[in-house]
């Protein structure tokens, strides 16, 4: 008997499929993980909790990246997008594989400003495509 794949939030996977098309990421090397666990504390002086990760590990000398969105998210797709938008930057920095530290207010906050935006054309886009496949039904 064959188990059941992971469930995602609706539209989870075609978000990341929409990120990895827009920033030209190959797909191949980024996985997700919809966590229904405690996420950690955050690190400092900060009180709360991280709502995803980004993890990194070179395998067979290539880079692969692991987003986790925890459960306790509000919205787990913007939570995708923002760390997808860390993950964009570190490819450009050529920093991946950072430790958890604590949170840069300055680029946080920009990071959910292009993560609002990348989700805002998402949804554009999707919406688009609904009412293209339901025009043809008339």
């Amino acid at each position: 008997m064959a188990r059941p794949g992971p469930v995602y939030p609706d539209g989870f996977r075609d978000f990341l499929t929409f990120l990895c098309e827009k920033y030209n990421v190959d797909p191949g090397r980024v996985f997700i993980r919809y966590d229904s666990g405690p996420p950690p504390s955050l690190r400092g002086t900060r009180l709360g909790y991280y709502d995803g990760l980004l993890s990194y590990r070179e395998r067979e000398g290539n880079p692969e990246f692991l987003i986790t969105v925890f459960k306790v998210a509000r919205d787990p797709l913007l939570t995708l997008g923002h760390e997808f938008a860390h993950l964009v930057e570190d490819l450009k920095r050529g920093s991946a594989g950072r430790s958890l530290g604590p949170p840069d207010e300055a680029r946080e906050k920009q990071f959910d400003r292009l993560a609002m935006q990348d989700l805002a054309e998402f949804r554009a886009r999707s919406g688009e495509l609904n009412s293209d496949l339901g025009a043809g039904e008339h």
